[in-house]
């Protein structure tokens, strides 16, 4: 009977401490209400400690407007997006010069203009060409 109890008594505190656990919630991140920090240009990670800002891009649903900033300037441009296709029109930006950072800043730039795809991994945005190469990745910094 004190056999029976014991056995008992484990049960519910082993059920109880694997119930106690919250479950993993993985969300979905939206291309849209979210900023992404550049990590990589067409698979080559970014060293942004060069940078002056950080490089990052932030989509507007509400005005279909992409604004971040390149590692140096400020930038803007209309986008268009269908399920997974993302085209920008002509960027705009800010025009001050950075030392170490304009080869980032030119292929930031060329970047953005070669784009026709994306993909949200997780907290990775995932940026292609028209043939479906990557040539950006940004991290969620939300």
């Amino acid at each position: 009977m004190n056999k029976f109890f014991f056995l008992l008594a484990l049960f519910f505190a082993i059920i109880s401490c694997t119930a106690s656990r919250e479950p993993q919630v993985i969300t979905r991140l939206s291309l849209f209400d979210t900023t992404w920090n550049l990590v990589e240009i067409n698979q080559k990670t970014i060293d942004i400690a060069k940078a002056t800002k950080t490089p990052r891009i932030q989509f507007s649903k509400k005005d279909m407007k992409a604004t971040g900033n390149n590692g140096c300037n400020s930038f803007f441009a209309n986008f268009d997006t269908v399920e997974q296709r993302l085209n920008f029109g002509p960027v705009g930006s800010t025009r001050m010069a950075c030392q170490n950072w304009m080869e980032n800043e030119m292929a930031f730039l060329a970047m953005l203009q070669a784009t026709q795809g994306y993909a949200i991994n997780g907290y990775t945005l995932v940026i292609m060409d028209g043939n479906g190469q990557e040539i950006g990745k940004f991290l969620s910094a939300n």
